[in-house]
């Protein structure tokens, strides 16, 4: 797969402006390498955006593709007109393809965001939630987190889901959701069906980026 990879770097810019790699990787192939391989142009997963935005805040807006997920829920934010201003966040999951860069575009949009993880006590855990005014949970755990945790007002995003006794379930109980959640994202039908977007808005940009750069020789 890195020899394929590699090789499409070199010369494969004509004949394609994207490529994805497919989740969940078998555990032998080192995504860090693979993702390395391609393309930052061609990158419409977004993998390169952390380190841009690690780079500062310009060059993550001008150069790096956003990561299709983090962009879908900023989307879902933006329909919906919630404003995130000055209103705790709550980010369940760091990943550097859904958690971290979420969490960036957050800020960026000057919402106070807190990050929990897989190393946060389930006492602490259970804090954060009452004190946010929107959840995000990305964390691909059943049952992490309890509805009766949410604040009175509290709006939940699910992002991350399981395959649990054959059925796709988001990180909470969502029988409870309905009647803890002001109001909340559907799983499965919430954020998946709204990154396919994300994702070929990916591609339209980098196909755009590369007409441009061609034209300006």
């Amino acid at each position: 797969v890195l020899s394929i990879l590699s090789d499409l770097k070199k010369g494969g810019e004509e004949y394609f402006d994207g490529i994805q790699l497919m989740w969940p990787l078998p555990p032998q192939l080192d995504a860090t390498k693979l993702y390395n391989a391609i393309d930052q142009r061609q990158d419409v997963d977004g993998a390169h955006y952390m380190g841009q935005c690690e780079l500062g805040p310009s060059s993550a807006k001008t150069t790096a593709l956003p990561p299709v997920t983090p962009a879908a829920v900023m989307d879902l934010l933006d329909e919906y007109s919630i404003d995130v201003r000055d209103k705790r966040v709550l980010v369940v999951g760091r990943s550097r393809i859904v958690g971290s860069p979420l969490a960036y575009m957050l800020r960026d949009n000057n919402a106070i965001v807190t990050v929990v993880h897989s190393d946060v006590s389930y006492e602490n855990l259970e804090r954060e939630v009452r004190a946010s005014d929107i959840v995000i949970s990305c964390a691909g755990e059943p049952n992490l987190l309890k509805a009766e945790w949410l604040s009175p007002e509290a709006e939940v995003i699910n992002v991350g889901t399981t395959f649990w006794n054959d059925k796709l379930v988001s990180d909470f109980d969502e029988s409870d959701l309905s009647q803890y959640a002001k109001r909340y994202s559907p799983v499965p039908g919430g954020i998946g069906p709204l990154s396919v977007a994300s994702l070929f808005k990916n591609v339209a940009k980098a196909a755009w980026n590369r007409m441009e750069e061609n034209s300006s020789y």
